[in-house]
């Protein structure tokens, strides 16, 4: 009897602990999917950034659409809203309804940074190119340690015929980006990038 015993708590022990694995495993495989339920649930509420992600990550724009524009009828004032209805239109080419959103975002909140980066982007694609650049340069007045800022006016202002003071932003953007100043050499780094591809526009 006691040998049996032993054997039949052995077994159910062992059962427990196999109910515990299984339990384990269960709730590591329902975690994700709980988490992107509750992602896709309140995503008009918790996504902005970049228009691109916007195009895919939404799969019914559509949907996402009508649920930002009820929720901007509720409150217009709601700068954020505007910022991802003009998102979604970037992300479709619907450019001329982008300028307007991000334009709407910017009237009711002029310090919006995102939407200014965004419609200057669009307003170089339909060449509105001065808007496009004093966008961005308002943009350096707050950010100018950010490289990418002064390549962005640069190219602007390429476009805009305006080769010599393209000429000094994208000098800035060298030095930003590789340590390069005043066209002398550049600082070696370890991965030793290639600086001044701009200058092929000039020389």
């Amino acid at each position: 009897m006691p040998v049996s015993f032993c054997m039949v708590k052995k077994k159910a022990i062992a059962s427990d602990e196999t109910g515990a694995e299984e339990i384990v495993m269960l709730k590591k495989l329902l975690a994700p999917a709980a988490a992107l339920l509750l992602v896709v649930a309140f995503l008009p509420y918790s996504y902005s950034g970049d228009p691109g992600i916007t195009g895919s990550i939404v799969k019914d724009r559509e949907r996402y659409y009508h649920r930002l524009k009820d929720m901007r009828a509720k409150d217009p004032q709601n700068a954020e809203l505007s910022y991802r209805i003009a998102n979604l239109y970037y992300s479709l080419k619907m450019e001329d309804e982008a300028i307007k959103e991000y334009r709407r975002t910017l009237k009711v909140n002029p310090e919006h940074e995102y939407a200014k980066w965004f419609l200057s982007k669009v307003l170089v694609s339909k060449g509105y190119l001065e808007e496009a650049f004093w966008l961005v340069r308002e943009l350096i007045d707050k950010h100018r340690e950010s490289a990418e800022l002064y390549s962005s006016a640069g190219e602007i202002l390429v476009k805009m015929d305006q080769s010599d003071a393209a000429r000094e932003y994208f000098n800035r953007y060298d030095e930003l980006k590789y340590g390069e100043k005043d066209g002398s050499k550049p600082i070696k780094t370890r991965s030793q990038p290639t600086t001044g591809n701009w200058k092929k526009m000039f020389y």
